[in-house]
């Protein structure tokens, strides 16, 4: 092989690896449009560890520079359900990721996705290994978030 055709081949490979990656967020689409509140919102039962599943449903206001959230967990059990509620602000980062920062100090990462759904992630943005099933479907605007 020669010395051109072994640089172009690692060129090639050097572009074609990163695309395969697990960790690469998918293209995404822009944030769903606000409705004329200023709200928007994504609902879903996300994978529980020792629970039925989580009932969640997230929304993001905004006003100005404001931009808080409400996000409502429901822990699913056969006794019913334990719910939780967590407020904070809200940001997005780069196309992909949004930044809920807790009124605590937690911080929640998910992924916009390409059809308007959030997926949680990992404080870096990776996906969680066997949840990619794991997605909230956006609200109509007309749920009175």
């Amino acid at each position: 092989m020669t010395p051109r055709l072994a640089w172009l081949l690692c060129l090639l490979l050097a572009g074609w690896l990163p695309a395969c990656s697990r960790d690469t967020p998918a293209p995404a689409a822009a944030l769903p449009p606000f409705d004329r509140d200023g709200r928007i919102g994504w609902r879903g039962v996300l994978a529980c560890a020792d629970c039925d599943g989580i009932d969640t449903t997230l929304a993001l206001s905004r006003s100005g520079e404001r931009r808080e959230y409400l996000l409502v967990e429901t822990y699913l059990t056969a006794d019913g359900g334990e719910r939780f509620v967590e407020q904070g602000r809200w940001r997005q980062q780069g196309d992909a990721l949004i930044r809920l920062q807790a009124v605590d100090g937690g911080e929640r990462v998910y992924a916009l996705q390409a059809d308007g759904g959030l997926q949680p992630r990992d404080a870096r943005g990776r996906r969680f290994a066997l949840r990619d099933d794991d997605v909230l479907t956006p609200l109509p605007a007309s749920t009175g978030l």
